[in-house]
């Protein structure tokens, strides 16, 4: 495999443009601000007493001139001090960190630190389909681990924290360190995202502080409220000082996110198997059917987090602290689809231009020229159908901490003990049903299509087919312990070693369901022409079922689907009349395992540094070492039998993760930083699995099959990073960046069609691709445009881009050869452009992000390939404050103010639509109080 390395060169042209403006400006280096003292304790490894990097290279002269504040005249607020905080942290981290700070108790720069996380430069985000955002990535990898206030947290079964379970409101800042270093935590391959928390002596004195905005979505169609409350204090006693802190917060929204989408891409053949080519005798490429995937419901999150600090003494603090997250989510998703494609002939059809080799392995037209089709009519006994999903979601997030830090001449040393509990669980239970025939499908392009006639919107067209219900409960928990230290050398080249021990014990169990279709009593008839009339919908239910559902761009005209609520109130009688016991379905063996995750670990780092051409340096070199032991229960199953039988497998393997950095002070103000790290990514929990979970098929789909891979490795990586940065004024910089992973062992997930039973099924399990590498470059610019006359001088913007190119060899399909394939989650080209204004009161912000094309993931074998593509949803968004007084602040958000939508496409181009999704647009407005 050939691999594309990011040429050294490049980084000497950025370091020789920066040097030149750096030596011309007249700019002291007074003017980069001040540094708050407790910057260096922000970080994971300094929040269980890790002391900060000691720079040697500056005198106490220089230290001092370089840490003085001279505004000139500039006022200090709100916006401008958590920029300068951001910037100062990433200025003295040991490592390459970016980070936004909350401009003020409850206001991070978005609505959840999920949205914030996309204005740090290299981290993009994608939203689910309920409406939020629920993928993270860092520099196109989502292998990412997750921490809050320096110690591991998750979510469900899962090995990281899903972000919007915690309300922006709650967090001081947020960190991305996109290298590693021995003490931080192991088990993130693209980065390590640390959220901080408030603490009672982060306060001068008491302090109460509250929020409360209502915010509106347009698909939503609703109000919704979200607040929060923030009261501190702290005492000064003869035993200390104590401190005291409860935050609680409270959000809602009622949301509805649509979506309209084209089935994969096949060769068109007539009723009778046959292929209808096009004039010139190439074969058409047309969707198998159409749809549309509805997510309509009512979300609640509830959040407290408490903490109590005391110090004895100078030197000494002790703590406890704890965070508790409550979410429920309870949602309609109907869905809407016709399958005509290949059951009776086109009445008429329209053919593109866009033509090309059909790629579909194992077919008898393999290789052919095919063209895709544009637009078609299908008339006949074609099956048609609405179903309502009814979900029923809710789960928590808990941790609690407790642990003490002591500071000495020379050695510091800290402890911590946490305790973590997550649990997410999900019932779901749906009936579909199909309309009676004939039925005219529509295609007019894209995922435009309709029915003729709107059939659909007519109760009595209507009939019961299955009936399907599943449930799973997932449980994590993790006792971990972790001991640090750090010992003052004071050598002329090694001037600290940092040493520390690790302890966990996590936990994750899993139990779900049995998943099977049943039919209606005395079955469906003959779908479509000749329905079972006893199964008429209006004749079993007369009166409550149907709910008219929303209208789209791509879809016009409404249709009829079971109302959420007649169908979670009805659901016993429901599963009566089918036939079913009352109550969730049974247990399914094959979708049950529980993992229990031992891990030991030590590090031992030393930080050194001395002159170099009379230019300071400094870094750090150490070593990370662990012993993880996994034990899995689950069941194994025999295809031959249909029989379950309890399996349990045990590893237990060491990993050695070195790490290596370099940083040199051309000038005060401007630093240059290599670095070079051993990173891994242990495999997810369900992924080890190695159970089958079978989902029967129906009349339009082949049965979906899952399962994980015990032999599972963990994704290791090396990693080379380095930076310049040029801090040239209070909250202003310029840095500029390169990094490469070379990745062994990445995990994709592969979809391969299999027989079971005598069933065909769809298999998606995962896979170890094997190796490959991510490498790109990064710029990041701030600045407030002091320098402008009068209200201009309020002026200020921010600009960040990330260049990301990285491949794999890996299966082309599971058995298939081996090809070079890029990356999944990685777009190309992203970057985020803010105009920000900060005066007299007001503080605004504008903001647009964006990110390229990418390949979301690999499927079944189709005439377009394996892959399907993503255009995202580049949005606008927009914030504005104002300052009533000192204590009482107004604000305005809107997001997504010019309707961008997600769009997706099996393979490359526009000509085979998958998907396209209606992102919603909400406008909140609010206040800020803080006494």
């Amino acid at each position: 495999m050939t691999r594309c390395r990011i040429p050294l060169s490049l980084l000497a042209i950025a370091i020789a443009a920066a040097l030149a403006p750096a030596y011309a400006t007249d700019t002291t280096p007074n003017d980069q601000g001040a540094a708050p003292q407790q910057a260096a304790d922000q970080t994971p490894a300094a929040s269980t007493g890790q002391a900060p990097a000691k720079k040697k290279a500056a005198t106490a002269d220089q230290a001092s001139t370089q840490n003085a504040v001279n505004l000139s005249g500039v006022v200090v607020t709100p916006l401008r001090e958590s920029l300068q905080s951001a910037q100062t942290l990433k200025q003295d981290a040991r490592m390459v960190v970016d980070s936004i700070v909350a401009e003020d108790i409850g206001k991070l720069p978005d609505n959840s630190v999920a949205d914030a996380l996309q204005r740090i430069t290299g981290v993009q985000i994608a939203q689910g389909f309920q409406g939020e955002t629920s993928s993270v990535v860092i520099r196109g990898l989502p292998n990412v681990i997750t921490t809050l206030n320096g110690r591991e947290i998750f979510s469900g079964v899962g090995r990281a924290f899903a972000f919007q379970n915690l309300p922006a409101t709650a967090v001081k800042t947020v960190q991305v360190y996109k290298t590693s270093e021995a003490s931080l935590p192991d088990g993130g391959i693209a980065g390590l995202v640390d959220m901080q928390l408030y603490r009672p002596l982060d306060f001068d004195g008491s302090k109460v502080a509250a929020t409360l905005t209502g915010t509106h979505s347009k698909y939503g169609g609703h109000t919704d409220p979200n607040g929060s409350l923030l009261l501190s204090n702290r005492w000064s006693t003869d035993a200390g000082e104590f401190g005291a802190l409860l935050n609680v917060g409270y959000d809602k929204q009622r949301y509805e996110y649509n979506a309209v989408w084209a089935d994969f891409p096949k060769v068109l053949t007539g009723g009778n198997g046959t292929p209808i080519r096009a004039s010139g005798g190439d074969l058409i490429s047309v969707p198998n059917g159409w749809g549309a995937d509805y997510n309509i419901g009512s979300r609640k999150r509830q959040e407290a987090n408490y903490a109590l600090q005391w110090k004895p003494n100078k030197d000494t603090e002790v703590y406890v602290e704890g965070l508790y997250t409550w979410d429920s989510d309870r949602y309609n998703q109907p869905y809407y689809f016709s399958f005509p494609v290949g059951v009776v002939n086109p009445s008429s059809l329209s053919v593109s231009n866009h033509c090309y080799a059909d790629q579909l392995t194992g077919s008898p037209y393999y290789g052919q020229r095919i063209c895709d089709a544009s637009s078609g009519v299908w008339t006949g006994d074609t099956y048609a159908a609405t179903s309502t999903q009814a979900h029923e979601q809710w789960g928590h997030d808990i941790q609690n901490s407790i642990g003490m830090k002591w500071h000495g001449d020379k050695l510091n040393l800290s402890t911590d003990l946490s305790f973590n509990s997550s649990s997410f669980h999900d019932q779901t239970f749906i009936v579909d049903t199909f309309l009676k025939g004939p039925i005219t499908t529509v295609w007019n392009g894209a995922q435009n299509w309709t029915l003729g006639g709107n059939p659909q919107l007519n109760p009595s067209n209507y009939y019961l087919n299955g009936l399907f219900q599943t449930w799973n409960n997932q449980r994590g928990e993790q006792t971990a312990w972790r001991g640090d230290g750090t010992y003052d050398l004071g050598g002329d080249f090694f001037q600290y070693m940092d040493f520390g021990l690790r302890y966990s014990d996590h936990k994750a169990e899993y139990r779900g369901s049995v998943e099977i279709s049943t039919p209606p009593p005395g079955g469906t008839g003959q779908i479509a022409l000749n329905p079972n009339p006893a199964n008429q919908v209006v004749a079993r239910f007369p009166s409550g079922y149907f709910c008219s559902q929303p209208t789209t761009n791509a879809i016009p005209v409404s249709w009829l689907s079971g109302c959420y609520n007649f169908l979670v109130n009805n659901a016993d009688a429901i599963r009566g009349l089918y036939g079913l016991p009352a109550g969730l379905a049974a247990e399914n063996s094959g979708r049950f395992y529980h993992i229990q995750e031992k891990s030991y670990a030590g590090y031992l780092q030393f930080g050194y540094g001395n002159e170099l051409f009379g230019l300071p340096y400094d870094g750090l070199m150490g070593m990370r070492v662990e012993r993880v032991k996994r034990h899995l229960d689950a069941y194994s199953f025999d295809a031959s039998s249909g029989i379950y039988s309890p399996l349990t497998a045990s590893t237990s393997a060491p990993v050695y993760l070195p790490n290596l950095s370099f940083n040199l002070h051309l000038r005060d103000n401007l630093q240059l930083r290599v670095v070079a790290a051993k990173t891994l990514t242990y495999p997810g929990f369900g992924q080890l699995n190695p159970s089958i979970s079978l989902n029967p098929g129906t009349i339009n789909r082949a049965g979906a099959a899952s399962s994980g891979n015990p032999n599972l490795k963990p994704i290791r990586s090396n990693n080379y990073d380095a930076s310049l940065e040029w801090y040239f004024g209070p909250a202003s910089y310029v840095s500029g960046g390169v990094f490469y992973r070379d990745i062994n062992g990445y995990i994709q997930n592969y979809i391969t069609d299999v027989v079971i039973g005598g069933q065909p099924y769809q298999l998606n399990s995962p896979q170890s691709a094997g190796s490959g590498h991510l490498g790109g470059a990064e710029f990041a610019y701030q600045q407030f445009f002091d320098f402008l006359p009068g209200v201009w001088s309020g002026l200020g913007a921010q600009f960040n881009y990330t260049y990301i190119e990285g491949s794999t060899r890996s299966p082309q399909y599971i058995g298939g050869p081996i090809t070079a394939s890029p990356l999944q989650n990685v777009s190309k080209n992203n970057y985020n452009a803010v105009l920000m204004y900060e005066k007299y009161g007001w503080s605004a912000r504008l903001a647009y992000n964006y990110r390229s094309r990418y390949i979301q993931g690999f499927n079944q074998p189709t005439v377009a390939g394996v892959n399907d593509e993503i255009k995202p949803a580049n949005q606008v968004d927009f914030s504005l404050g104002y300052d009533v007084n000192q204590n009482f602040t107004v604000v305005l958000n809107a997001t997504n103010i010019f309707g961008a939508n997600l769009h997706q496409w099996w393979g490359d181009g526009t000509t085979r639509p998958r998907d396209i999704r209606y992102q919603d647009r909400t406008l909140g407005l609010g206040v800020r109080f803080k006494m």
